[in-house]
Formats: C-alpha cells, structure tokens, sequence
C-alpha cells in the first residue's frame, strides 16, 4: 500500500471558519497543502461532512484588511480530540478550482520564500 501523500503538506497558523451547515466552528490550521488542511478547533466536526471553509491567508501573523479570505468546498477525512481539551481534524479539498490553486500556491511560495 502507498501512503505518499499526493501533495507536500507546509506548517500554517491560520484562523479558518468552517461552516457546517448549522454552525460556524472557528479552527486553526496547522498545515495546509493543494489537497486540504489540518486544523484544531473546539468543537467536533462531523467526519464526511461537506463543509465549506474560509480561510484567512496570513503572512508573519498580519492580515491584509483589503485581502478577502480564500473560501473553499472542503470533506471532513477525520476528527479526534486533542491532547489540549479541543480537536483536530483532517479535511480534504473534493474540487478546488485554478483560481483557489492558485492562490494556495502563491501564499505557499511567499511562506516558503520559493
């Protein structure tokens, strides 16, 4: 069996909104990759729950007023509690468009310096 990830996964601190279709769960992401993200968050997401995510893309802590945060469709893979009393969860992006790619692959170059 492979267990290669199909895309390299880089280290973020990055505040998300995750939209459950009830709730808005306010998480943290911890990676981030073109194929999803990791993230910790208080609550629970439900597993295989389509949710969508707006995720605020920052630089050295500092958000940009006029930068609008990236909003995708994401699938949540897995959800466990945490170690520090919340959870974390895996989430995938099922469809993500050029544009949304784009994005994610410049804000991972200028965090990388690439």
């Amino acid at each position: 069996m492979d267990n290669r990830r199909a895309h390299p996964r880089y280290p973020v601190s990055l505040s998300c909104e995750i939209f459950t279709g009830t709730d808005v769960v306010y998480a943290v992401a911890k990676n981030l990759s073109l194929g999803g993200l990791g993230v910790a968050c208080k609550s629970a997401l439900p597993e295989k729950a389509q949710v969508g995510i707006s995720m605020f893309l920052v630089e050295d802590g500092i958000e940009d007023a006029k930068t609008e945060p990236l909003n995708l469709k994401g699938e949540v893979v897995w959800c466990t509690p945490s170690d520090t009393g919340g959870h974390m969860a895996g989430l995938r992006f099922p469809a993500i468009t050029a544009a949304q790619q784009q994005a994610i692959n410049h804000f991972l170059m200028r965090l990388t310096g690439g």
